[in-house]
């Protein structure tokens, strides 16, 4: 296991290429060592009633989290509203999704978790990706916050984790 607390202390970005069998276990130990803080997690993959049902029922402490949903609209007309989410119209809505996070920098958040890019992949094209992860990049390094962006390690997005590999500040290799 990773002791992301301890990476993050001298990285501002991390990208973590996680394999598909260990995918679920490392999500949630990356969000309980940094549920002591102020953490905006993003999810393409799962909705923010299912991720909050399995943070608690593994003991993670959601109350300094605020949740970004990109899933739930893309089926629910109207996902039921809470002030710990903030639900995207879809994962390849880019520009929402931007400004939104644009708004979580600025209000002095701790972390972004990014879950995840191979996600975006799904939605877009590998150019519009990378155009959007440097935004982002860039965008948390003027805010000073930190930020760990998942991808899942298959040979499919192999140029995309190479390209977002140069937006980063380090990668580690949990799939090996």
């Amino acid at each position: 296991m990773v002791n992301i607390e301890k990476e993050l202390e001298e990285n501002q970005t991390i990208l973590l290429l996680m394999m598909g069998e260990n995918y679920n276990n490392l999500t949630l130990s990356i969000a309980k060592q940094l549920s002591g803080k102020k953490m905006c997690y993003v999810t393409l993959n799962k909705t923010f009633h299912a991720l909050d049902e399995t943070f608690s029922k593994n003991g993670i402490d959601t109350k300094n989290m605020v949740f970004v949903d990109t899933i739930s609209r893309t089926f629910m007309d109207k996902p039921e509203q809470t002030g710990r989410c903030h639900f995207i119209s879809s994962p390849a809505a880019l520009t929402e999704l931007s400004i939104t996070l644009s708004k979580f920098v600025k209000d002095g958040f701790d972390y972004i978790i990014f879950d995840s890019l191979t996600n975006l992949m799904v939605y877009e094209k590998k150019a519009p990706v990378a155009k959007f992860l440097s935004s982002v990049i860039n965008r948390v390094k003027e805010g000073k916050i930190k930020a760990v962006f998942y991808a899942l390690k298959v040979d499919q997005h192999n140029e995309l984790i190479q390209e977002c590999s140069m937006f980063v500040d380090k990668v580690i290799d949990l799939g090996r």
